[in-house]
């Protein structure tokens, strides 16, 4: 799977619907526009001030896809909700949140970060296509690496929103891991709220 985050010192719909499940709503932290959020807390995001961002003059990223998309957005998207799991956020020169999804099929993480989009264009450019996902600009990533996987990359203000997909060892092995990530990426981008 191709993600800009890598090496690097690491620590640790506008208005999105949650099922009891997934914990009560709340208003947002102060990183982050007032909206509902989910309240888990094994699901929040950590500290977006340390020694390394303080040195970046970066944004901080806005958009947390642990905490804003909703259990309906993930289950339209082909996912389980019981399996929203906050990943590995690296917080550092360059920043990024993380969550991940399964189904049967496929898994999906979803990266929301501050590297730039120009940063991304360098880093992808040479296996990437242009594409836009409702209005919103973005590439669709073909890594000759990832030969069982796929990703969409969505320009944010701050920078983009990585959806990567991956296939399980239970896809069909002539399963294409591009099939459908257009789709997927669509009915997450509303989440992503368009002031971000």
């Amino acid at each position: 799977m191709v993600a800009l985050v890598a090496t690097s010192c690491s620590s640790g719909s506008d208005t999105p619907r949650h099922p009891a499940g997934s914990g009560q709503t709340t208003l947002s932290t102060a990183t982050q526009s007032a909206r509902p959020t989910l309240t888990n807390p094994k699901l929040q995001p950590p500290s977006q001030d340390n020694k390394y961002t303080a040195s970046t003059g970066r944004p901080k990223i806005v958009f947390d896809p642990c905490t804003w998309i909703s259990d309906e957005t993930i289950q339209k998207a082909g996912f389980d909700v019981a399996s929203r799991e906050r990943g590995k956020d690296l917080i550092a020169e360059y920043s990024f949140l993380v969550c991940h999804f399964s189904s049967q099929m496929r898994d999906v993480s979803l990266l929301s970060g501050n590297a730039t989009w120009e940063e991304d264009l360098k880093k992808v450019g040479s296996y990437s296509e242009p594409i836009t996902v409702n209005g919103r600009e973005a590439l669709l990533v073909h890594d000759p690496d990832a030969h069982r996987g796929c990703q969409v990359d969505l320009r944010t203000k701050v920078g983009f929103v990585q959806v990567a997909v991956d296939l399980t060892t239970r896809a069909p092995r002539d399963l294409n891991p591009c099939d459908g990530i257009t789709d997927i990426a669509s009915t997450i981008e509303p989440e992503i709220g368009k002031d971000n």
